[in-house]
């Protein structure tokens, strides 16, 4: 069973801060929540590690990680996953360990970083204020929440769109995770990127097909040259 755990927290006591003090230890097999205030993130473009607290670096995240205009409800989403993620990683030291660190800032490997300066930077003068607060009140708003599977963190990775069903993880990285399986989306058709086509040449195919298979051949007069052969139970095709 899947359940969204919150352990007791105190607000912040400044404007740019939402410092966790004294806070409850409560155990979940090997998972006490605050062994895990601080985070070591690694700048990939510098290589330097930076030690900063979990809901500070995760107001980094979520103005990365989901554009500030969503509503607020979704943000707070963005948070409880992105502190789940982030906690998750920080417990099994898969990545980064070699480097000193538990996370680095780049979606491609773990998740997207930001830090204010830039990401304020990057936003409207008149609105930069408003938006950062913004930012602010949904992490503030679930200090504590993490998603838990028989008492420890789920490895919550995150999309922005999924076209109506996800995938089971076993299809995608080979892990087989009983909380991440098929399962259908509602709502997703009204996002921008729900569908998109890619139309390539015929020697374009042939060039990006060589890059892996040296001896890739192909004959574009026969219709049925070019076959999807297996599918997952989502319809996708299997590779």
């Amino acid at each position: 069973m899947i359940k969204l755990f919150q352990v007791g927290f105190v607000q912040r006591t400044s404007e740019t801060s939402a410092i966790l003090k004294n806070i409850e230890k409560i155990p979940y097999k090997t998972f006490d929540y605050g062994d895990y205030q601080t985070v070591r993130l690694l700048h990939t473009e510098t290589g330097e590690v930076e030690e900063l607290p979990l809901d500070i670096y995760l107001y980094g995240v979520v103005s990365s990680e989901m554009p500030v205009a969503f509503e607020e409800e979704a943000l707070k989403a963005q948070a409880i996953v992105a502190r789940t993620y982030t906690i998750y990683q920080m417990m099994h030291h898969q990545k980064h360990a070699e480097q000193g660190a538990d996370i680095c800032d780049s979606s491609l490997c773990c998740q997207a970083w930001i830090s204010k300066e830039n990401r304020m930077a990057r936003w409207e003068e008149t609105e930069r204020e408003e938006n950062w607060i913004k930012i602010e009140n949904a992490v503030n708003a679930t200090i504590g929440k993490v998603i838990l599977y028989e008492g420890e963190p789920i490895k919550a990775f995150f999309h922005s769109n999924s076209g109506g069903m996800t995938e089971s993880s076993l299809n995608v990285w080979g892990g087989d995770y009983p909380y991440l399986q098929a399962v259908e989306t509602i709502g997703e058709s009204d996002y921008s990127s729900y569908e998109s086509e890619v139309i390539v040449s015929k020697d374009e195919l042939i060039v990006k097909m060589r890059e892996n298979f040296d001896d890739f051949e192909i004959h574009f007069e026969q219709d049925d040259w070019i076959q999807i052969l297996e599918t997952t139970d989502t319809s996708r095709a299997y590779f």
